[in-house]
């Protein structure tokens, strides 16, 4: 019968800390192989069209950017009618934003937690949508969407956006999942 060895203290933590650095690590290298967004925003932003691997995403002008007002919220149905989205000029760099100042960048206005409408919610002084009116959550817009209170586990679907030199703003895919749809150009999910 094989005889049960005892770690000290002292071991243990070194193994410990050996195992996390490997994790961490292990973390760091697939994050630099796969890069932030492996959707191609950085092609988007030079004029080139956003190559995603299903489905064909239909290219849809949405405004320009000499009608956008800093804090004025411009609604529109994408990809699909029924799918709200909201493009905003926060007036701060945002990540994955268009436009000289990197400020333009549109959502989905239904909440990632359950789906809730945040049409009204909009704060231009911080930059933020939300909070939601089922469970609070709030989602900060210069950081991709993401969820900074509430429930909400997943960050706002993003909508990628492209801007040609006359100032036409295209809606040209979507970022994350919205709220209620299997995928994003296929029907709604039946609830109940």
């Amino acid at each position: 019968m094989a005889e049960l060895q005892t770690v000290d203290r002292r071991s243990f933590l070194k193994i410990s800390g050996l195992a996390t650095g490997v994790v961490l690590s292990g973390g760091a290298v697939v994050a630099a192989v796969i890069g932030p967004r492996p959707l191609g925003v950085a092609a988007a932003r030079q004029g080139e069209k956003v190559q995603f691997a299903f489905p064909e995403y239909p290219d849809v002008i949405i405004a320009n950017l000499n009608d956008l007002v800093a804090g004025e919220p411009v609604f529109f149905a994408y990809p699909q009618a029924g799918q709200k989205n909201m493009l905003v000029k926060l007036g701060k760099s945002a990540e994955e934003g268009i436009g000289p100042e990197s400020d333009v960048v549109a959502f989905s206005t239904a909440c990632s937690h359950m789906g809730a409408p945040l049409d009204n919610v909009y704060n231009h002084e911080y930059g933020i949508l939300g909070p939601c009116p089922l469970h609070y959550s709030t989602f900060d817009l210069s950081k991709s969407g993401m969820n900074v209170m509430g429930k909400a586990s997943d960050h706002l679907p993003q909508v990628a956006l492209q801007v040609d030199d006359s100032g036409d703003i295209r809606a040209v895919g979507m970022f994350g999942l919205v709220y209620g749809y299997p995928a994003n150009l296929f029907a709604r999910a039946k609830e109940g």
